[in-house]
Parts: structure tokens; sequence; C-alpha cells
């Protein structure tokens, strides 16, 4: 098997009790059969513990209040300390990894809603670049776990088997969203609308199984000369602050809908809401924000490519490129939106340990709740105001 994972991947260590957003808490704890049949096996006290405190039926601990039953007063895990780390389960062995399998590869990230994987992402001022070996599960920290495929109920005729051939076009297409991302010679917003432009227009092709035409079209954005016809696109897509402003509150106002993870996240996104000023003040605030940011761009840039990298392959399971590349930008544009008003809300002041809490509390919402992850990809794949251009609206006014 082969493992391809980010340059950084094997610098995260779990730093335990020192955690200040433990994965042991806000969220229910998933037993793989293995371990679960391990557990109701045990004898002694702690086995009492353990059957006292597991939900056969559903596989799953039950939880004290929002806790794992098993996280002590110190913040580490009593299974860990009384059996051994090879005795955890399969979720709490991987967290905080992101398992994506394509036939004889895996690719594993780091997710942001562990907040040390975040510092860790984050506080790299180069452009992320990965890495891909023959290895095993183990030398990667996994357990086994059943691939990751996006299901994308939403789309008719949906088969959930890997399209090979589709696969390889969308690694040729993923490499030049890379690499479009990572050009430091254009603001990241102009960066977003090129990737979402061409996921945009190569989703007609993927859903018409023309794959050839996809090469081509990669091949025109590929071709410098044609930067100047995309230019003329985004110009229409410019000054409209008030359309950017409204659109924003809408975008808001639909994360506002999922279910709750934990409450910092729901302040967060009420302090968007609350400073976002009439069109000319917001406009100037904003503005300020990303001149103030400037020299820290790449963050945005990492954020963007952990969304394509995590999801975009992907759709060689479920045939749905576009809507992936408009969860990465609507990512991208909410995420910012927050920094700004968490900038004005603390005196204009925003530092890389603001970012590391804006992001990881947004991916703790939106990929680690199943019903959230679900419910957005099936509104970022239907909803009228997330249509190709009110995004470029967003990212470009």
């Amino acid at each position: 098997m082969q493992y391809r994972t980010a340059s950084f991947y094997k610098e995260f260590r779990c730093i335990g009790g020192i955690c200040e957003d433990s994965c042991c808490e806000n969220w229910e704890i998933d037993l793989d059969d293995a371990s679960l049949k391990n557990y109701m096996k045990q004898k002694g006290a702690f086995g009492k513990r353990l059957k006292d405190n597991t939900r056969v039926k559903d596989k799953q601990f039950i939880l004290n209040g929002t806790r794992c039953p098993f996280l002590n007063d110190k913040n580490l895990c009593d299974i860990f300390i009384e059996m051994g780390e090879e005795c955890l389960c399969e979720t709490c062995t991987n967290f905080p990894r992101h398992i994506e399998e394509f036939d004889n590869l895996k690719e594993v990230s780091l997710t942001m809603s562990c907040p040390e994987a975040s510092r860790i992402m984050l506080a790299k001022q180069e452009k992320m670049t990965f890495v891909c070996k023959d290895g095993t599960d183990a030398e990667y920290g996994l357990k086994h776990i059943e691939p990751v495929k996006s299901l994308a109920f939403w789309k008719k005729g949906h088969v959930n088997k890997l399209d090979k051939s589709l696969f390889d076009v969308l690694f040729q297409v993923r490499t030049f969203m890379f690499d479009v991302l990572q050009n430091r010679e254009m603001p990241i917003a102009k960066r977003a609308a090129i990737v979402l432009m061409l996921a945009c227009e190569m989703q007609a092709y993927i859903d018409s199984k023309e794959y050839d035409k996809i090469v081509k079209l990669l091949a025109d954005y590929q071709n410098p000369e044609n930067m100047e016809k995309l230019d003329t696109q985004f110009a229409k897509h410019t000054n409209r602050v008030a359309e950017k402003e409204e659109w924003m509150k809408q975008i808001l106002n639909m994360f506002e809908g999922l279910e709750t993870i934990k409450e910092e996240w729901t302040d967060l996104l009420r302090h968007g809401m609350q400073t976002m000023h009439p069109c000319a003040e917001y406009e100037a605030a904003y503005q300020e924000f990303l001149t103030y940011y400037k020299e820290k761009e790449y963050e945005y840039e990492h954020i963007l490519v952990y969304y394509i990298f995590n999801y975009f392959l992907g759709a060689s399971y479920d045939g749905d490129a576009y809507t992936k590349v408009k969860f990465a930008v609507i990512s991208f544009l909410v995420i910012l939106e927050l920094d700004v008003a968490y900038w004005l809300q603390h005196e204009k002041q925003f530092t890389y340990e603001d970012q590391v809490l804006v992001a990881h509390a947004y991916s703790k919402e939106v990929e680690h709740s199943y019903n959230n992850f679900e419910s957005l990809q099936l509104v970022l794949s239907a909803h009228p105001i997330l249509n190709v251009e009110n995004i470029l609206v967003g990212l470009l006014s």
C-alpha cells in the first residue's frame, strides 16, 4: 500500500491533557467490532467500568455529559493507561487523521479540527508539499479503517465504486489546482476563483463521462494566454460589495442551521453576523484586514490546499468534483469572514493562535459531524445562492 501525506504529517504528536479542546469531548465515540469485543471480555473493576459505560447495541461509549467516560480529571485516557495504546479503538487511534483510499493508495491528512494539527499546518510559511511512499497503517499511526468514500446521496444513479479513469484525470487536475492555489504572485481570492471556474466547467464533462474533454480543458487553463479571458470574466464580479455583504450573511445563516458541536463555534458565528457593517464601513474594514494580514496570506493558501487535498479526489467515487471545490472555497470564505469579525472584536488584533482557534472550530463543526457534513454537501450541490456567479462575487468584490 502507498501512503500520500503532507510533508509535515509525521511531526504530529498528541499533546494529551494540555490540549485546549480535547478530542474526547463534544462528540460520540463509535467503536469498531474488534475493540468492542475486546472491551466486553475484560474482567475485574476496569472490565465492569467498560461494560457499564458502553452502549453495546449502538457500539458507542455512554458520554458523561459531553465527555468520554474514560477521560479522567487530568484529561488523559484511562483505557490508554489501563490497557495500553494498542487497545484504543479505531476512532481514537486514527483521530485527527482523515483517510481516503483509492485501490492501493491511501491519502492521509491531519484534520484541522485538532488544534495541534492546525498549529503545525498553519505555522508553515513554505508551500505545502506531499510525500508518497510505500508503508503500513502502523507506520502512519493508523488502525484499519473502512475507506472514506463520499456518498453524495443526492446524485442520481450513484454507485459507490472507484472510477479509475476519472481518478487519473482528477489527479492531473488537482496537481494543477495546487499550482494555482500556491501561486503567490496572485491574490488568494483570484487563485480560488480560477480553481472554482475550472471545477464548474469540468463538471459537465464528468457528468457525461467525456474525460478526454477535461484533459483539453485543463490544457486551456494551463495556457497563460487564456488568463486574459478569465480576467475579463472576473471583472464582472468585482465592485459589488453590497451584494457580497448580503450573500455572506446568507452563508453564515446557512451555517447557523447546522448541529452545534461546541458553543465556541456558535459564538464565532454570532460575532460574525453582528460585526457586519453597513456597506461602506464593511468594505473598508474588510480591505483593512486584508492589508493587515497580507504577510500571512499563506495561511489561507494552506486552508484551500488542505480542503482540496482531503476531498477532491473523492469525486472519483461519486462524480461530484464541483461540489468539493465549492466546499473548499466556501470554507475559505467563511473562515476569512470570521477572522475579520474576530479582528474587529479584539481591537484590530489577530494572531496566529487566533487563526488556529477559528480554523479548528470551523473544521470541527463541518468535518466531524456526519449530519453536518452531508447536509452541507447537499446544500452546496443544489442551493441557488451557491452558484458560480454568486461565489465569484463573494471572492472578488
